[in-house]
Order: structure tokens, then sequence, then C-alpha cells
């Protein structure tokens, strides 16, 4: 199970890296085929996100492409949603948060789908 759960990462990784959402693919993963709870499958996967962000933040950030201040407004603002987020999800039924991400991701998808191109 551990090389699965290996391969469906980099499967992730990669998927994430091209910009398609790998951490949606991650967190279906996680709960449907290695049993991980709803809420530390999304745990894994914010940490997930927060490794494969900072290295392209930090390229970004050296070749000048992104403005110090915003990235620090967004960041500070960032991690005050995912503080109440968690908050929130805390007092939340389980059964809940899940029909709200399986919402959630159908909606990103269809949106995704369905986009016209330029």
């Amino acid at each position: 199970m551990m090389a699965l759960n290996f391969i469906a990462a980099l499967i992730a990784g990669t998927l994430a890296g091209m910009g398609v959402g790998g951490g949606g693919l991650l967190v279906l993963w996680l709960i449907f085929a290695a049993g991980v709870p709803q809420l530390a499958a999304q745990g894994i996967n914010i940490l997930f996100y927060i490794c494969a962000s900072s290295a392209s933040l930090i390229v970004h950030l050296k070749n000048r492409r992104l403005p110090l201040s915003v990235v620090l407004i967004l960041a500070l603002t960032g991690a005050a949603g995912a503080t109440g987020g968690c908050m929130v999800a805390e007092i939340t039924r389980v059964d809940l948060l899940r029909r709200l991400f399986g919402g959630l991701l159908a909606l990103s998808g269809a949106v995704v789908l369905f986009k016209k191109g330029k």
C-alpha cells in the first residue's frame, strides 16, 4: 500500500505542477483509497500545497515577478482565512463537510470543463 500511496502522491504532484489540480485528486485518493478521515486528508492536502507552492514562490520572488508587499498581504489574509476555516470545520458535521467538499470539486471541475477559451 505504501508504494501505491507514493505513486498517487507522485501523480498528484505532477498534476499540481502542471496546474491541473492534483491536490483535489490527492484528497480523493486519501479518503477513498487510503481510508484517511476527511479532516486529516484536507490537512495533508494543505501541507502538500504549501510544500509544492513554496518552491514556486521563492523562484518568482527571486525573479521579481511578484511584489513582496502583495505576497505578504495575501499570506496574512490567507492564514487568517485558513484559521477561521479550521474553526468552522471543527464544529461542522463530517458528512456535511464531505458533501460540501464534493460539491466544490464538482463545481470547479464543471467550470474548467465548460470554460470557453480566449
